[in-house]
């Protein structure tokens, strides 16, 4: 028996090519056949991914400029039961910190906040939408989100496992990876 997620991501994938909705109906109707749980779970992915204003592959909100406020985290600030340790990572409209998970269990986790200022509904969305679409994953390959709220101040949070290791795009840059060769270490995630 397959793996209906991993299938469903392939599904999914494909499915973001179409350019019409009976394009789009046709290949799942073909991809999915009689398979109901599978076609829901592509048409949950594609749901979400459309809430989410395209962002997988839309346009990507701007970076940081002066104008807008400074972090507010930093090692030391507790987020719920979270403790942050360090930053180790920062992209358009969230930054991502190694943190101790203080109670019910002790753990080091992944926590992700969205920036100040990046607060809109519709980068709220996004955010959410992303948070969402990483909780439905179930792959070895795909660190499980593992908690989500909102900080004190009210800007959203998830957290996730941690990960060792280099960002998949510094692998495959310091390996000089084809775009061929980057889409097949793509595939099996």
């Amino acid at each position: 028996m397959s793996d209906i997620n991993a299938d469903a991501k392939a599904i999914f994938l494909e499915a973001l090519d179409r350019k019409s909705r009976e394009e789009l109906e046709r290949y799942l109707a073909d991809a999915c056949g009689d398979n109901s749980a599978l076609r829901s779970r592509v048409e949950e992915l594609l749901r979400a991914h459309q809430d989410a204003g395209n962002f997988l592959g839309g346009p990507w909100p701007q970076t940081a400029t002066v104008d807008e406020p400074p972090i507010t985290e930093a090692p030391g600030t507790v987020i719920g039961p979270y403790k942050l340790l360090q930053q180790v990572g920062e992209g358009g409209m969230g930054v991502v910190f190694m943190a101790e998970q203080m109670h019910p269990v002790q753990r080091k986790v992944a926590l992700k906040v969205i920036k100040p200022g990046m607060d809109t509904r519709q980068v709220i969305a996004r955010f959410e939408a992303e948070r969402q679409a990483l909780a439905m994953m179930d792959h070895v390959n795909i660190a499980r989100v593992l908690d989500a709220g909102p900080t004190e101040s009210g800007r959203p949070y998830f957290v996730m496992e941690l990960v060792h290791g280099v960002p998949i795009t510094k692998y495959c840059d310091d390996n000089r990876l084809t775009p061929r060769q980057r889409l097949e270490l793509f595939v099996p995630v």
